[in-house]
């Protein structure tokens, strides 16, 4: 009887956002800023699919809508990093990436790319990249979590993804575009790109450590120092790499003892990246010996 009830009641807002339409792109604003603000972990655990089913509810019913495409990706994403379930995971794994590429295809000059016969290699690569430099500051949201959730796939698998590699160009020719258009772009997200990339890959593939310092030093400077989750970045790709223990520790416990109620509109993510920096610092003796 109460599953019944919980239904309805999502069923009755769902129909109830349907019915103002000035109301639904506030109302999913609202619903990923509220999460990201939790303080109870446990309660987004428990009540957000709730949530998830109305966002999934109004893709469903407006599947051009930028802003409900985005949304799905944000909140899917989040969510999915706390399911255990691999099979759960890769539900929640395919549609986001569905999700990305319907956001993706509502830009005309992607959708020409994406036709474009993969034999003709030089073609294809003047297609997405004439894509790229039609993308203006505005769409730079929807461009980035469109590509997000169309590679979500092989970001998961980690750096070391052999997919990952082969569509690293595609990757940085967005992140240039992103970073000229707007580098302070999501707490300076386009340097923190550009800074792990350097960090991770070798000189012949355009790394390099010095650069990458400099990239992530601006991340960090543009977020105040606020987005743990680049501090934890920073201590993993440039530290651990330099077997520099004493700073790798000083920044991972810079992270642990940050105050969260400084910056509640990214309570959840900086809790994350907390208990990421206390699990890599019970590991640390295993990685510096």
């Amino acid at each position: 009887m109460l599953k019944i009830l919980k239904v309805f009641i999502v069923s009755a807002i769902v129909m109830t956002l349907f019915s103002c339409s000035t109301m639904i792109k506030g109302v999913t604003e609202s619903l990923v800023g509220g999460v990201m603000q939790q303080k109870d972990m446990r309660l987004i655990e428990d009540g957000a699919p709730a949530y998830l089913l109305i966002i999934e509810s109004l893709i469903y019913n407006n599947p051009e809508n930028r802003d409900f495409l985005m949304a799905g990706i944000q909140t899917f994403s989040s969510y999915s990093s706390f399911i255990k379930e691999d099979n759960r995971k890769k539900i929640f794994q395919e549609k986001i990436e569905k999700w990305g590429n319907m956001l993706l295809a509502t830009y005309p000059a992607y959708v020409k790319y994406e036709q474009m016969d993969n034999e003709d290699k030089d073609a294809k690569n003047k297609a997405y990249t004439k894509f790229v430099s039609s993308i203006k500051k505005k769409d730079i949201p929807y461009v980035f979590w469109g590509f997000f959730g169309n590679i979500s796939s092989a970001v998961s698998g980690g750096l070391s993804d052999p997919s990952l590699f082969l569509i690293l160009p595609r990757i940085i020719e967005l992140a240039q575009r992103i970073y000229d258009l707007d580098d302070t772009f999501m707490d300076g997200m386009p340097h923190l790109i550009f800074g792990v990339y350097n960090c991770v890959y070798p000189e012949a593939y355009g790394g390099s450590f010095e650069t990458g310092k400099k990239e992530l030093d601006k991340a960090i400077e543009i977020s105040g120092g606020k987005n743990l989750l680049y501090k934890v970045l920073y201590a993993e790709f440039y530290y651990k790499p330099l077997y520099d223990r004493d700073n790798y520790e000083k920044l991972m416990n810079e992270v642990i003892n940050f105050d969260l109620e400084s910056h509640p509109a990214g309570r959840i993510m900086n809790s994350m990246a907390q208990e990421q920096a206390k699990s890599y610092l019970e590991h640390i003796d295993e990685v510096f010996f």
